[in-house]
Formats: structure tokens, sequence, C-alpha cells
């Protein structure tokens, strides 16, 4: 099964990661280098009060293939 027929069978909420934790599992770097990554607006994120943060996995993996893709 291709990605992108295993994406079109989660449910929506199923695309959400929530917390820096989260994000920086899935796109395998630090949590320190998420905070920075956020701070510089370089991440696709909402925040939800002062710490929470909670990013599309959708969107995450768009925002990778655009800098890959600039660069």
């Amino acid at each position: 099964m291709s990605d992108i027929e295993k994406e079109k069978q989660t449910a929506p909420g199923d695309d959400l990661l929530w917390g820096a934790q989260a994000i920086a599992d899935y796109l395998g770097v630090s949590v320190d280098r998420v905070y920075y990554l956020i701070r510089t607006r370089r991440l696709p994120i909402a925040k939800l009060g002062r710490k929470t943060v909670v990013a599309s996995r959708k969107k995450l993996q768009r925002a990778i293939t655009d800098t890959l893709t600039a660069a």
C-alpha cells in the first residue's frame, strides 16, 4: 500500500502531532531543534496556549518537501 493510500485511510485527527516531542520524533530531530524551527517560523504549527504545539503530518511533509526542492 502506498503512502498516499495510507494517508487517505487515516481519520482527520490522526494527522495531528501533539507536542514538541511528537513533532521531534516524527522529524527525527531534537526537541530543541523543533523549538528553534518554531521560533524561526520554519514549521507550519499551531499553538494552543503558551506551550502546547500541534502540527499536521501532511503540512510538515509538504514543508520539508518544499524546503528540499527549493535548495
